[in-house]
């Protein structure tokens, strides 16, 4: 009777299935890598300064205060609507973000950028915008 070992063959078919088992687990964890957070910037998308063609209209703070031209409030928001607060008198808008442009709804839409931009500049980005449906 014959008895037939095989050695070689053995450890490196198991040696190449944990390999691939071991690079396909390594290729899974690094793809989820960027949804642990960290130190991404999960903050709200209005904070920063908003400007009406070169204007500063809104400095919106991460910690709840805003600045504008007459002075330091607060703002919070609830659904769409963001609620400023300058000298104890509250000013609620409807609000929408649209490709980095802050939309305010109150009588009238008022389109705000995230930076300050030249007029002729500004009429042309405007008029490339959508407006969201609460201005129509």
């Amino acid at each position: 009777m014959f008895t037939i070992v095989l050695l070689t063959p053995l450890p490196l078919a198991v040696n190449m299935r944990n390999i691939a088992l071991l690079l396909a687990l390594t290729m899974l964890l690094g793809s989820l890598v960027g949804c642990l957070g960290g130190d991404d910037d999960d903050g709200s998308p209005l904070v920063g300064t908003w400007y009406y063609v070169d204007d500063m209209v809104i400095d919106i703070k991460e910690d709840g205060s805003a600045v504008n031209t007459e002075g330091t409030g607060t703002w919070s928001t609830d659904g769409d609507t963001i609620t400023f607060t300058f000298d104890d008198v509250p000013d609620e808008y409807t609000f929408a973000i649209i490709e980095d442009w802050l939309w305010l709804m109150n009588d009238d839409c008022l389109p705000l950028a995230p930076e300050t931009i030249d007029q002729d500049e500004w009429d042309d980005r405007v008029s490339e915008q959508t407006a969201p449906a609460m201005c129509e």
